[in-house]
């Protein structure tokens, strides 16, 4: 949580407001109060021009020639960077998309409205808003959203529990009015419109003002979109970071050593119990693992090792990525 900046309190400043006192000129510094565990701590930071994008993409399955697009969250520029990747993929040769809406938790209802009307033809339902009073609006693909510019190559779709909101709206689209098969696992389930009001004591309010439903009707909030091929992620694929190292030693009892001992454990090095606790088994699996990386065998877990580790098992979440398979091999069977 960030508490200051400049020793300035962000305390009932807005979102944009604390974000406008972080930035300043390229190469100038600021320092952040942050609160973390109980503990409070200051940081500086050296400012720099942050591109930040929403979507990247990728050509994958060799000859095949398959587009692969990974899209984060909905925000202002997702759908113009969606259509560039597009755009980009499609110079290179590809003839199938793969879309990737896992761990997005949705935004901008626009950016999913222009970035699935490419897919549909003209007049296709994306998607129907209904109001307290049980009416309700149908939004139906056209060049108003997409500017003409349409998408007909065979696509499949990756869908998980982090897909939420708009990543739904898209997806359901797709697989609705356009047929495209839906991979994963089921999704989040958020099928509320809300807006946030602002008062004058510097307080918010979001309210639900209406729910958004798939094009055949179907209300999905807290069920989600049940994809046509299920394919789960290894739980170890949805392990938190841990937060810090100084938590990992011996006879300690916390969360990241319960993390933790699930790292060693996916990797198979920890045969005890997951318990959370720092014990001669935990550090005898960290010695193990220590003597493999070709580290100093200490059973002490210092940076290094845990840096070794997490890219150890970031490389075998990659490796052993069931839906991204199954995604795959579905959309080499579709023509």
């Amino acid at each position: 949580m960030i508490k200051a900046v400049n020793g300035k309190s962000v305390s009932g400043k807005t979102l944009t407001q604390a974000v406008n006192m972080m930035r300043g000129k390229v190469g100038t510094t600021v320092k952040l109060t942050i609160e973390r565990s109980g503990q409070t701590f200051t940081v500086s930071l050296k400012r720099a021009k942050i591109p930040v994008t929403t979507v990247d993409y990728k050509l994958v399955g060799g000859s095949k020639k398959i587009g692969y697009i990974t899209v984060s969250t909905f925000s202002t520029n997702t759908a113009k960077e969606f259509k560039t990747a597009l755009k980009a993929l499609d110079k290179k040769g590809a003839k199938k998309l793969v879309i990737d809406m896992r761990g997005n938790p949705g935004g901008l209802m626009t950016a999913a409205l222009k970035m699935a009307s490419i897919f549909l033809k003209n007049g296709k339902t994306i998607m129907q808003v209904e109001a307290r009073d049980g009416s309700t609006e149908k939004y139906t693909a056209s060049k108003k959203y997409d500017g003409g510019f349409k998408e007909t190559k065979p696509t499949t779709v990756l869908i998980d529990g982090g897909s939420a909101s708009a990543a739904e709206i898209f997806s359901a689209a797709l697989h609705q009015s356009a047929g495209v098969k839906l991979v994963g696992s089921q999704s989040y389930g958020k099928g509320t419109v809300q807006t946030v009001t602002t008062f004058s004591d510097k307080t918010e309010m979001k309210i639900t003002v209406a729910k958004w439903l798939t094009p055949n009707g179907t209300w999905i909030n807290k069920k989600g979109l049940t994809p046509d091929v299920k394919a789960d992620e290894p739980s170890y694929a949805s392990l938190t970071v841990i937060s810090k190292v100084s938590d990992l030693q011996a006879d300690k009892v916390n969360s990241n050593v319960k993390t933790f001992q699930k790292y060693l454990q996916a990797l198979g090095y920890f045969k005890g119990t997951v318990n959370g606790y720092f014990g001669d088994s935990t550090t005898a699996a960290v010695k193990q693992y220590q003597k493999h990386a070709k580290l100093s065998a200490t059973g002490k877990v210092d940076k290094q090792t845990l840096t070794k580790i997490e890219t150890e098992l970031a490389n075998k979440i990659s490796d052993n990525d069931r839906a991204y398979d199954a995604a795959m091999k579905l959309i080499e069977k579709t023509n």
